[in-house]
C-alpha cells in the first residue's frame, strides 16, 4: 500500500505543502523552473554544490504538488510537465552562453539566438520531462519515489548522451566536480550512474524532514561509501606517480582572431606560436619533451605549408615533438565544395608529421549541418550558412610520439562522451584534449567544459592534457587533482610534468 504522506510529515514539512498546495498551476511551473535555473549554481564556475540540498528537495516538493493525488496517465502527464519544467529552468540558465559564439559574427547569426538560447533548452528540458513521466506512477510510494526518480534521472542522462549524436553537456553528476574526494566514484559507476547518486544524496534532507528513515539511510549510506572509495583511492594515490616525467609545455596563444582574415595577421598568429613554445622553461626545471598548441591553432592548413612545417622544425630541439590542433582538406563534395577534417596532428624535430587523428565526433550545427542534403533539395540553402562545411574522421586513431608515448585524442567537445573516452582509453598513456573556446569568451562555458573532461580523466584513470586558444589549459592526473594550470584568457605558456607509464 502507499504511505501515509500526511501522518509522517513534520509540521514544518506540512507548511511547506500547504504553501505549494496553494501555488496556482503557473506558479508551480515557475517555481519549477527557478528550481532548475538555482541547480546551475552547482556547477562551474561556480562550484556550490551545497545548493542541490535545496533543489532536489525542492523539486520533489513541488513535483508532489504538480502530480497530486493522481494516479495512471494522468500522473505520467503531469510528471513530464514538472519534469520539463526544471530541466528547461537548468538547461536556459546553464546554456545561456551558447549565445556568445552567435555574437561574435551578429550580423549573420543574431536570428539564430533565440534557438540557442530558448529551444535548445526545449528540447533537452525533454529527457527531465521523461524521468519525471517515469517515476510519476511511483509517486504515492512516498520513499519508493527517491529511488525511482534517481534511476529515471540516470536513464534520461544516458539518453541525452546518446539520442542525435547525444549531448550530455552539464549532467547532473557534474555537480560534484568541484571536489576531487565526491568525484572519484565515477570511475566506478559512470558519468550517469553518478547523476544516479547525486539525486540519492542531495534528496537526503528532505527524506529526513518527511522521517522516511530507512530511504535516509540509504542515501546517508551511498553518500559515506563514496566518500570513502574517495578517500581510499585518493590515500593510495602515489605521491610521486610511477612512469617517465615527460615535461609538457601548454601554449596558450589567446589569438585576436579577427587578425586572421589577413596574411599578415596569419603569420602573426603563426609567429607568436613559434615564440612562445621556444621561450626559456617556465614552470619546469628544463626544457620540455612535447608542446602542445589548441585546436585549429594554425590559420591555415598545414599540408599546404611547407614553409611553416620547416619552421617548426627549427624551432623544435634534438628529441622534442610539437602536437597541434590543425584543419585538413579531406576533398571535395559532390558539388565540388572543399571539405576538411578538424584535426590533432604530431609533428617531429625535423618538422615531418608522423601521427595525426581525426575528428569523429563533429558538432551539428556548428562543424556541419545535419539533414543538409534534404535541407537544399527542399530549397533552404540559407541553413548551410550555419555550419561549417567539416566532415567525420573514418575511424579514432591513437596518437602515436616517436618516443613511443601513446595519447588518446579528444577534440574539443569529445571529451565529454563517456563512451568516447572509454571505449579506446585503456590503450593509451594519457588523454589529450585541445579545443577553441574564444567564441565564448568569459562565460561559463569554457569552465564547464573543462570541468567535464577533468571528470572524464578521472572515469578512464589516466591523466588528462588539455589546452584551449584562451582557456581553460591545464593537467590534470588521473584523478581529478589539477597539476598545472594557465589563468584563463592568459596569454603565455606553462611547463608540466606528466608522468608517463
Amino acid at each position: 500500500m502507499p504511505d501515509n504522506a500526511i501522518t509522517n510529515d513534520p509540521s514544518l514539512l506540512l507548511k511547506l505543502r500547504e504553501r505549494v498546495g496553494r501555488l496556482s498551476g503557473r506558479a508551480q511551473a515557475l517555481a519549477l523552473m527557478a528550481c532548475g535555473g538555482l541547480s546551475t549554481f552547482a556547477l562551474a564556475p561556480f562550484g556550490l554544490s551545497p545548493v542541490m540540498f535545496v533543489t532536489v528537495p525542492a523539486l520533489f516538493l513541488l513535483a508532489d504538488g504538480f502530480i497530486g493525488a493522481r494516479t495512471g496517465f494522468s500522473a505520467v502527464k503531469r510528471g513530464f510537465a514538472a519534469g520539463w519544467c526544471f530541466g528547461f529552468g537548468y538547461f536556459v540558465l546553464g546554456l545561456w552562453w551558447l549565445a556568445a559564439a552567435l555574437l561574435q559574427d551578429a550580423v549573420h547569426f543574431a536570428w539564430a539566438i533565440p534557438f540557442a538560447v530558448l529551444g535548445f533548452p526545449t528540447y533537452l528540458a525533454l529527457y527531465y520531462g521523461l524521468a519525471l513521466a517515469l517515476a510519476a506512477p511511483l509517486f504515492r510510494w512516498r520513499s519508493l519515489r527517491f529511488l525511482a526518480l534517481a534511476l529515471a534521472i540516470g536513464l534520461g542522462e544516458w539518453l541525452r548522451g546518446h539520442v542525435f549524436t547525444g549531448f550530455p553537456w552539464n549532467a547532473l553528476a557534474y555537480t560534484a566536480v568541484p571536489v576531487p574526494l565526491l568525484m572519484q566514484s565515477v570511475h566506478i559507476v559512470g558519468l550517469f550512474g553518478l547523476s544516479a547518486l547525486c539525486v540519492v544524496v542531495f534528496a537526503a534532507p528532505l527524506m529526513w524532514l518527511e522521517r522516511r528513515y530507512l530511504v535516509f539511510s540509504v542515501a546517508l549510506a551511498l553518500f559515506v561509501a563514496d566518500i570513502a572509495y574517495g578517500g581510499i583511492r585518493l590515500w593510495n594515490a602515489p605521491a610521486s606517480p610511477p612512469g617517465k616525467e615527460t615535461i609538457v609545455r601548454l601554449v596558450q596563444p589567446a589569438s585576436d582572431l579577427a587578425s586572421w582574415g589577413s596574411l599578415e595577421g596569419q603569420q602573426a598568429a603563426f609567429s607568436a606560436l613559434i615564440a612562445l613554445s621556444s621561450a626559456p622553461p617556465r614552470g619546469a626545471s628544463r626544457a620540455p619533451d612535447i608542446i602542445v598548441w589548441p585546436e585549429t591553432a594554425l590559420p591555415f592548413l598545414i599540408d599546404d605549408r611547407a614553409d611553416a612545417r620547416t619552421a617548426i622544425g627549427e624551432m623544435l630541439k634534438s628529441g622534442q615533438t610539437l602536437i597541434t590542433g590543425a584543419t585538413r582538406f579531406a576533398g571535395r563534395d559532390g558539388d565540388g565544395a572543399p571539405q576538411f577534417h578538424n584535426s590533432i596532428v604530431v609533428l617531429n624535430d625535423d618538422g615531418q608529421i608522423v601521427s595525426a587523428s581525426d575528428k569523429v565526433h563533429l558538432v551539428p550545427f556548428g562543424e556541419y549541418l545535419p539533414f543538409a542534403k534534404t535541407l537544399k533539395a527542399l530549397g533552404l540553402t540559407f541553413f548551410s550558412t550555419i555550419a561549417g562545411n567539416y566532415v567525420p574522421g573514418v575511424e579514432r586513431n591513437l596518437l602515436l610520439l616517436p618516443d613511443g608515448t601513446t595519447l588518446f585524442p579528444l577534440v574539443c567537445y569529445e571529451a565529454i562522451f563517456p563512451g568516447i573516452v572509454g571505449a579506446q582509453s585503456g590503450l593509451s598513456d594519457a588523454l589529450l584534449n585541445v579545443s577553441f573556446d574564444s567564441w565564448f569568451s568569459g562565460t561559463p562555458g569554457p569552465f564547464q567544459h573543462f570541468a567535464e573532461a577533468r571528470l572524464q580523466a578521472v572515469a578512464a584513470g589516466k591523466p588528462l592534457i588539455r589546452v584551449g586558444e584562451n582557456g581553460v589549459s591545464a593537467v590534470v592526473d588521473a584523478y581529478g587533482r589539477t597539476v598545472g594550470r594557465l589563468s584563463f584568457g592568459e596569454k603565455g605558456y606553462l611547463d608540466v610534468a606528466v608522468f608517463i607509464p
